[in-house]
C-alpha cells in the first residue's frame, strides 16, 4: 500500500504561488458547472490546496447544500479556514487527511478532483473511498489541466484516465467537457 504524504511547506507555498497565477486563466467557475453541482448538492473538493474551486462552489450549493474541503497539507486547510471565517460561510466542513475521507457511506453528490489525481499515489484505494461516500449516480468530476503533458499525447493520457476509473465498472465516463471529465458512479 503507498501511503500519501503531504509535500513540504516550501514546496506548498511554491505551488500555491502558481496556482494564484494560473487561476487567473482558467475560467473556475465554469469548471465547477461543468462538472454537474447544483444547489443543495453536499460536494467533496478533494485536494482543496488554497481554496480556488472550494470558496465559488459554496455560492452554487447555496444555504441548503454542503463543501467538504478535503487537503493532506494541513497549510491548505489554514487558508480555507481564513477564507471561511472572512467570507463568514456556513456550508464548508474541512478536512485534513492522508487517509480515508471519514465521511458516511453514499453521503456526497459529487466529488471534484481538480488538478490532483496526478499527485496521488493510491489511485485504486483513492476511488473504492471515493465510490463508497458517493450517492448512487455520483459524479466525479476531473479537471486536470496539464493531462497530456505526463503522456505522449492528450487521447493516451484520456484513454488511461478512463481506464483507471472505469477497469472495475465501478464508474462509467458519462462526459467529456473542456477539461472535464465526468464519471458517474455504476
Amino acid at each position: 500500500m503507498k501511503t500519501e504524504k503531504a509535500v513540504s511547506n516550501i514546496h506548498f507555498r511554491m505551488m500555491v504561488n502558481v496556482m494564484n497565477i494560473v487561476k487567473n486563466i482558467r475560467n473556475i467557475k465554469k469548471e465547477i458547472i461543468r462538472s454537474g453541482i447544483k444547489e443543495g448538492n453536499h460536494v467533496l473538493d478533494y485536494g482543496c490546496g488554497p481554496g480556488f474551486v472550494t470558496i465559488p462552489a459554496t455560492k452554487i450549493v447555496g444555504s441548503q447544500g454542503m463543501i467538504y474541503a478535503l487537503d493532506i497539507h494541513p497549510s491548505a486547510i489554514k487558508i480555507i479556514e481564513k477564507k471561511i471565517k472572512k467570507h463568514k460561510l456556513k456550508n464548508v466542513k474541512t478536512i485534513v487527511t492522508n487517509t480515508g475521507t471519514g465521511l458516511p457511506d453514499k453521503s456526497i453528490d459529487i466529488v471534484l478532483l481538480f488538478n490532483v489525481i496526478f499527485m496521488i499515489k493510491d489511485k485504486e484505494k483513492l476511488i473504492d473511498e471515493l465510490h463508497r461516500i458517493l450517492k448512487n449516480d455520483g459524479i466525479i468530476s476531473i479537471v486536470n489541466n496539464g493531462l497530456g503533458s505526463k503522456f505522449k499525447n492528450k487521447q493516451v493520457a484520456e484513454n488511461c484516465l478512463t481506464e483507471l476509473f472505469c477497469k472495475n465498472n465501478n464508474f462509467i465516463l458519462s462526459e467529456k467537457i473542456g477539461n472535464n471529465y465526468n464519471f458517474i458512479k455504476r
